[in-house]
């Protein structure tokens, strides 16, 4: 049987390979930043508002996120000047202006939608999960960030390929079309829809590098990518006395 590879372990590969090391090859976890949780919790949220919408039910999202949020922070590594109940209360108000401004519009036809993808000559199987597939057979990923992206971010983003390639692979024919629905976390949160494509050169690429990445996992080649995030690593202790 074939091990499998996820574009958040391919990420974490190409932002630092000992990183990739220490958390799946050791298997040592560490707890997330308040910027983590936060993107988890408002994920959550997001889906299960979807989950009951296609129940033909109204979830209050303010509630939901609460509930994620009051489960999520319990595993959370702080900040000494971040207070929880703050951050708390900024997510809610972030799923809220999701909720106005984004949710209304949104026809959910499939939520986390499972693939895996086989290929002949590569180690691992590619294993994802769609955030949601709308009634028009539009992918979107939600994303929460603390900027707004620029379209080059959005161009490149290696999920929306692999999502691109899973969704053909299950329905034997492209999506309709690829969005990334974000929320920017400033002072005044915004609620962003920003449209890509993908053609078949972007899809190539992603699989010559799905191969080398799995060409240099399968090779145990792991060294540290030292740069401005090594201050936020959880692993950074482990890398010093690599």
């Amino acid at each position: 049987m074939k091990k499998h590879l996820s574009v958040t372990q391919m990420k974490m590969f190409l932002q630092c390979p000992l990183k990739y090391y220490f958390r799946y090859k050791q298997g040592i976890e560490v707890k997330p930043n308040s910027s983590l949780t936060m993107g988890r919790s408002v994920h959550k949220t997001i889906e299960e508002f979807y989950r009951q919408k296609m129940k033909g039910k109204k979830a209050d999202i303010k509630e939901l996120f609460s509930f994620f949020w009051s489960e999520d922070s319990k595993e959370t590594n702080f900040k000494k000047e971040e207070n929880p109940g703050e951050l708390k209360d900024e997510g809610v108000r972030l799923v809220e202006k999701y909720a106005e401004e984004i949710a209304t519009t949104i026809k959910p036809r499939e939520i986390e939608k499972e693939f895996e993808l086989i290929f002949a000559n590569v180690a691992y199987t590619l294993k994802g999960i769609i955030d949601l597939i709308e009634e028009d057979g539009t992918i979107v990923d939600h994303k929460c960030s603390k900027r707004s992206p620029s379209q080059a971010d959005i161009d490149r983003d290696i999920q929306l390929t692999a999502y691109q390639l899973g969704y053909r692979s299950l329905n034997s024919q492209d999506p309709a079309g690829l969005r990334l629905d974000y929320i920017v976390r400033n002072k005044t949160p915004k609620a962003l829809q920003c449209w890509t494509e993908r053609k078949q050169k972007d899809l190539d690429r992603f699989l010559k590098l799905l191969g080398y990445v799995s060409k240099a996992i399968e090779q145990d080649i792991y060294y540290p990518n030292e740069g401005m995030l090594c201050g936020m690593c959880g692993y950074r202790e482990m890398c010093q006395k690599w």
